[in-house]
């Protein structure tokens, strides 16, 4: 059971530097070490507000989610877990990694539970009602306000992140623009995120409950054994369904095919590897399921134009 800690958000996170640059206000912030570890960045401008948080708690925590009126907010969950409480229905909604919150916020409160020692990187976006005007997506608002918890099942918020949103949220994570340039690419890589996420969020509703399922265990099954390289035919065993209904769906649900997925999540793993830890080219290249550590720099180099090796030494100082 999660034990409730009653902190302020302000103690958690000590404020390390805050600055603005061509009306992007930013701050910078990291884990008090009583706390945890860890850092949290925001940008927000005209209305939109980006946050990247990378860190971990000593104990569970619960942190309040306050109301905000007419904003949508979307979560995306890159690693880790943890759970958010509707309370306007009383649901604790498991945000697993690999997966997406979407919300719109006018009646959303209730709690965040982030677990001890689970290592978080999580990507939040909040539109508020002054960009949404801005770019004209005032049409829309009825449809986004289908994401309000008072009008819908929470369940149905929880939408896998497809390989389209792996590419975007990788290029946010790996951007070294400044002033002006920022501004424009933060715009327009948050308006194709969320147009893809509410696209993806009516096929996810078109899907039977049972199918998507077992097309969540396979998405899960790939991404816990990356050592193994699995065929269709082994997966479609594994989840009882018939060879070709597998391929199709998971394309409909996930928005690309079985051998992409597997792909772009080994490369992930690839990069968080060489970014984060020192071990040897060929080690890692056998944990994201690769033998031959020539093929491994192929296959990266395909993905980041950067051969292993010069995608470490490009970014590990950033």
């Amino acid at each position: 059971m999660i034990k409730k800690k009653k902190t302020i958000l302000d103690t958690v996170f000590q404020e390390e530097k805050v600055f603005n640059n061509c009306g992007i206000y930013s701050k910078q912030y990291s884990i008090n070490q009583k706390y945890g570890k860890g850092t949290l960045v925001s940008h927000s401008f005209d209305g939109l507000f980006i946050e990247y948080f990378h860190g971990s708690f000593n104990e569970n925590y619960i942190f309040e989610s306050k109301p905000l009126v007419n904003t949508l907010e979307v979560s995306i969950l890159i690693q880790g877990g943890k759970i958010i409480n509707c309370k306007h229905t009383g649901e604790d909604l498991v945000h697993e990694e690999q997966e997406t919150f979407l919300s719109f916020s006018e009646n959303l409160n209730g709690f965040v539970k982030y677990y001890k020692n689970i290592v978080v990187r999580e990507v939040k976006i909040k539109l508020f009602y002054e960009f949404i005007k801005k770019h004209q997506l005032i049409s829309l608002f009825s449809k986004f306000q289908e994401y309000s918890t008072d009008k819908t099942n929470c369940n149905s918020f929880i939408i896998p992140i497809c390989n389209k949103t792996q590419n975007i949220l990788t290029e946010l994570l790996t951007d070294n623009r400044v002033g002006i340039l920022k501004r424009l690419f933060l715009e327009a890589k948050v308006l194709e995120l969320v147009s893809l996420q509410v696209e993806q969020q009516k096929k996810e509703n078109n899907g039977t409950e049972s199918l998507v399922k077992k097309l969540y265990t396979v998405k899960s099954i790939i991404s816990s054994n990356l050592n193994e390289q699995y065929s269709i035919k082994k997966l479609s065993r594994k989840v009882l369904l018939n060879d070709t209904v597998l391929k199709k769906e998971f394309k409909r649900v996930f928005s690309s095919t079985i051998s992409e997925f597997s792909f772009s999540v080994r490369m992930n793993k690839a990069k968080e590897l060489l970014l984060h830890t020192t071990k040897p080219i060929y080690e890692i290249s056998d944990i994201v399921g690769y033998k031959n550590p020539t093929h491994f720099s192929a296959a990266f180099k395909k993905n980041s134009s950067l051969t292993p090796k010069q995608y470490r030494n490009t970014y590990c100082e950033v």
